[in-house]
């Protein structure tokens, strides 16, 4: 059974009030492509400041029966995070890294350091330079409300959650035909390359290139935007 539900994996995004899921499944040994598409949108009258409603709407939603299990990573939206680098902390053991980059969040988010959860990642220097630690963050009820509102629907299971950004990027970069297919197919019709077949960037450029950003900030700002998250979300909940 896990060789069927190794197939695919599913994404979940916000779309504004509404969400979309939509669901990858493997076409060949490096492609897979999208096999399930539904936008989850809220009952008239319900408070989307609270998606609770959310639990109801995947029991209803729509699926191939793959297996007893749905693998799902979600989204957090820009609006909800705060981001940032700073210099690694020479005169702090880097085991203790984590608990400066904590407080670091939390000012930025103005909460209190255990209210936050967030990542980082360090990258090094020349010999005698601090590197850079880049770190991104949320609230930390944020990821308890998607772990209650997945925990509540029976077959579903919570990979991971992680910046809509981070998805839109790895979704273009994995996107047969690149980003002009985002215009000329649709969604339904979108393949994508997964594992060591996946392109190392957009462009061939480092990962913070500005422009590629700018590009998938317009991308985002599209209604197919949640669309390319979701994909990407899903490649990586295969992780």
């Amino acid at each position: 059974m896990e060789g069927v539900v190794a197939r695919q994996a599913w994404g979940l995004a916000q779309d504004g009030p509404a969400w979309v899921l939509l669901g990858l499944t493997r076409q060949s040994a490096d492609l897979c492509c999208v096999h399930t598409l539904n936008v989850l949108v809220p009952p008239q009258g319900i408070s989307v400041i609270h998606a609770s409603w959310l639990s109801q709407a995947l029991v209803n939603a729509p699926r191939p029966k793959f297996g007893p299990r749905y693998r799902l990573a979600m989204s957090v939206p820009a609006h909800a995070l705060a981001a940032g680098q700073m210099a690694c902390p020479l005169d702090v053991p880097q085991q203790a890294w984590p608990s400066e980059v904590q407080l670091e969040v939390a000012q930025a988010l103005s909460l209190p350091p255990e209210e936050v959860s967030f990542d980082f990642e360090s990258e090094a220097s020349g010999a005698g330079m601090a590197g850079q630690i880049r770190w991104v963050g949320c609230a930390r009820s944020l990821v308890a409300d998607y772990q209650n509102w997945i925990a509540a629907v029976q077959g579903w299971r919570l990979a991971l959650v992680e910046p809509e950004m981070d998805a839109a990027r790895r979704g273009a970069q994995a996107l047969v035909g690149g980003l002009p297919s985002l215009l000329q197919q649709a969604p339904q019709d979108w393949q994508f390359r997964w594992g060591s077949k996946v392109l190392p960037d957009l462009d061939g450029s480092s990962r913070d290139d500005v422009h590629w950003d700018g590009v998938l900030q317009e991308v985002l700002s599209a209604p197919v935007g949640a669309r390319l998250v979701a994909s990407g979300l899903a490649l990586k909940a295969w992780a």
